[in-house]
């Protein structure tokens, strides 16, 4: 790989971006918020240039930050949005007015901070990984274009996450589940004390965590720093959802909401699964405590945000004729919400199943939730190098009774998924956000 330090009238490509990258990817996560304070005080804190909303839970943070973002910006406000992983390019992880950053700024971007990457790596010998030089990268170019907010993902747990530097007046838990264990802890109470690491005094905490034992560590917290705790069920609620069937070509449901400020009596969520209308919840209640008034967040902006709101890979409809489905349901918790989905939501003759998971996912009780649904079971594997071996999990597969394919390209198995199903059967891709990210590519459909 070239020499990638910044010289006069040379700019870095985009491919060659990712591989430095990548080099960094070998350091792994390593629990310590020293180097990403150092770079970014090298930096001029570009985190500190505005404020943000800062979202952590072991599921659905990606759509409760995409849902804030598209309220937000119908308002006319400028939102940064940051996000992890990526399924497609690494260029979704950051996005302004829903936008993803364009591969040549990208590529510009890294250049620009290159030096202070490898100046805070000499000063502290311990190089700065992937995700920490990515979010210097997101603070750098949200500070540059001028946001008005940014609406910030955590990438894993929160207290040491290299994203807790921003200054956010409203912190969002979406909910606990066992993730990670080997890095946030074995029980709900160790990763609900890691979770709630993001939250800063005197602010606003919207959660939706049911569990008592977390939610009381949530709320000692809150109690130790002076934040104002709104609870999913007290403070704010869901008052119904109605799931449109397939049939009608309407994908989504209407919900009600009673948020902070309001109650909002329909609102249509194009995105399947009560947990979608959990998480619209604390978005609505999000972008409320964030405005502060009803003078400065309309109803109109709620319900018009909400209606053009988009999350890939998360019970996304791709097809109709045959019914395609991607999930990237990566734990129990997310593979328990996709089975709800598929066996209460969703008509259909026959399932063909197409899945992919991660060697540090809880395979076996993932696959005890979602095998029973199938009438095909097509077992695969996508690149990124955490994948489990096909004929691994093909193994489990029929221990557990259970017969089925093995094709270890995702582009493959999807594709024969398709040739197999009539047009009134269904083909679910999931199991990982890298497999459904494949499963995307083959299907020609755009990174969002």
């Amino acid at each position: 790989m070239k020499d990638l330090t910044p010289r006069r009238g040379w700019v870095v490509d985009f491919r060659e971006a990712e591989d430095y990258l990548d080099k960094a990817a070998r350091h792994g996560i390593k629990p310590s918020l020293d180097r990403i304070r150092i770079l970014c005080s090298k930096l001029g804190d570009p985190q500190l240039k505005f404020p943000s909303i800062h979202i952590t839970g072991t599921n659905g943070k990606t759509s409760t930050a995409r849902m804030i973002s598209s309220i937000l910006e119908v308002g006319g406000r400028k939102v940064a949005r940051y996000t992890s992983p990526h399924m497609q390019s690494i260029t979704e992880r950051i996005c302004v007015d829903g936008r993803p950053i364009a591969e040549r700024e990208f590529a510009s971007l890294l250049e620009r901070i290159i030096p202070q990457v490898e100046e805070t790596d000499r000063e502290t010998g311990d190089p700065l990984s992937y995700f920490e030089i990515t979010t210097a990268m997101a603070f750098v170019h949200f500070a540059r274009r001028k946001v008005d907010v940014g609406v910030v993902e955590v990438g894993l747990g929160g207290r040491w996450d290299a994203t807790t530097l921003v200054d956010s007046r409203v912190q969002v838990i979406t909910g606990v589940a066992l993730d990670h264990v080997a890095e946030l802890g074995g029980t709900l109470e160790k990763i609900a004390w890691e979770k709630a690491g993001i939250i800063k005094d005197d602010s606003y905490v919207i959660s939706a965590v049911a569990d008592p034992k977390a939610l009381e560590i949530i709320g000692d917290t809150c109690e130790e720093k002076h934040s104002n705790l709104k609870l999913y069920g007290r403070e704010f609620q869901l008052l119904y959802n109605l799931t449109y069937g397939i049939d009608t070509g309407r994908v989504g449901q209407a919900v009600g909401i009673r948020g902070l400020l309001r109650e909002y009596p329909e609102i249509f969520v194009p995105l399947l699964g009560e947990h979608q209308a959990v998480n619209a919840a604390c978005a609505v209640a999000s972008c409320e405590a964030y405005a502060g008034s009803l003078s400065a967040l309309s109803a109109t902006e709620v319900e018009m945000g909400m209606r053009r709101v988009t999350s890939p890979g998360r019970l996304e409809v791709v097809s109709l004729d045959p019914l395609m489905l991607l999930d990237g349901a990566h734990n129990p918790d997310g593979a328990s919400r996709l089975a709800h989905v598929i066996h209460n939501d969703l008509i259909y003759d026959h399932l063909i199943l197409v899945v992919g998971i991660l060697e540090d996912k809880d395979i076996v009780q993932m696959l005890e939730l979602l095998l029973p649904l199938a009438s095909t079971i097509i077992v695969t594997q996508s690149r990124d190098e955490r994948a489990t071996p096909a004929r691994r999990i093909a193994a489990m597969v029929e221990e557990m009774g259970y017969d089925c394919l093995v094709m270890e390209e995702v582009s493959e198995a999807v594709k024969f998924a398709r040739t197999l199903a009539a047009v009134s059967d269904m083909v679910c891709v999931t199991g990982s956000l890298y497999t459904v990210g494949e499963a995307r590519t083959a299907l020609g459909l755009r990174p969002e």
